[in-house]
């Protein structure tokens, strides 16, 4: 480089070159050269701060429930266990008196709430994993319980399933509860599928059973059988010819009705219920017209031998 500008310098010279245009040469060729050199690597901005001081350790959280469930304590409604077909998918106090307890092979335990578990509207279960939680699953029996849970389908009956003892207490028993033992009288007659003769002390009165209706069998003002008319007739003096049996009457209900007769829920001895039987096994209607205390549970009871196609529901005649 330098022997480049002294030969600039004589050529200059001898050409009588002015100095500031050799000054200006010079600068111009060094900031060429300058140009032409590779850039520096720069670090980038570094910007130190001060390091967080350290945090405290968080307490451990308690484990979260799954969205799904919901606490037990505050259950949306609380019902009659005859109304449980009404809250299907719902938490809810259910309420009644246990008619007896089932503990099958598998070691399942069923708390039923009626006689017949089949026409039942609700039950509860107590799987065989969760059996060493309930020491006595028999002290239910006879009791007036409360049964707190998500109302659960199978196969078309409600029912609640027990995890845990907590969720069923025995309800304490009230002066207002207990009744009088009604007095038992005997069938002496079957007119039809919904109405019967019985003695009562002497006297032999015309009974209707009230919230259901079975299909007419001919007699005066019908002049031909209706469709299962004789099939109803048949069963219900199956069940109740020469029984013994209590009439309750419904507090819904007038005492008797335009004919005269009285107006009763029919129970034989062992507590079956005939006018819900007749529904279920698919002999009777729900009657719909006026209220009644067992409405919700035989409109329930309808529905399932509807599904069931039993008895007039089935599309054929029985034999029986």
């Amino acid at each position: 480089m330098l022997f480049d500008v002294y030969c600039m310098k004589d050529f200059f010279e001898k050409n009588k070159v002015p100095v500031a245009i050799i000054i200006a040469a010079f600068i111009i060729a060094a900031s060429i050269w300058l140009s032409k050199r590779p850039a520096p690597v720069r670090p980038q901005n570094i910007i130190y701060r001060q390091p967080a001081p350290p945090q405290p350790p968080k307490a451990a959280e308690p484990p979260q429930l799954p969205k799904t469930v919901e606490p037990l304590q505050h259950p949306a409604t609380r019902i009659d266990y005859t109304e449980a077909p009404n809250h299907i998918g719902e938490y809810a106090c259910v309420s009644g008196k246990i008619d007896h307890v089932y503990t099958s092979q598998k070691g399942t335990t069923f708390l039923n709430f009626c006689p017949d578990y089949k026409t039942c509207p609700f039950g509860a279960v107590i799987f065989g994993s969760n059996a060493y939680k309930f020491s006595n699953p028999r002290q239910y029996e006879g009791k007036t319980v409360e049964i707190t849970g998500l109302i659960r389908s199978y196969q078309g009956r409600p029912e609640i399933i027990l995890n845990d003892p907590g969720q069923i207490k025995i309800l304490p028993l009230k002066l207002s509860s207990i009744k009088e033992t009604p007095a038992l009288y005997r069938v002496v007659q079957v007119i039809d599928g919904d109405t019967i003769k019985v003695d009562i002390a002497g006297k032999i009165e015309a009974v209707r059973l009230v919230g259901m209706d079975t299909p007419e069998i001919a007699g005066p003002g019908n002049p031909q059988d209706d469709y299962f008319g004789p099939e109803a007739a048949r069963y219900t003096k199956r069940l109740l010819e020469n029984q013994s049996v209590y009439l309750i009457p419904d507090p819904m209900q007038s005492n008797r009705d335009k004919y005269n007769r009285l107006l009763r829920y029919v129970f034989l001895e062992d507590g079956t219920l005939i006018n819900a039987k007749l529904i279920a096994e698919g002999y009777a209607y729900n009657y719909i017209y006026q209220p009644f205390q067992f409405m919700k549970h035989f409109d329930y009871l309808e529905k399932q031998a509807k599904e069931n196609r039993l008895g007039l529901w089935s599309g054929k005649k029985t034999k029986d």
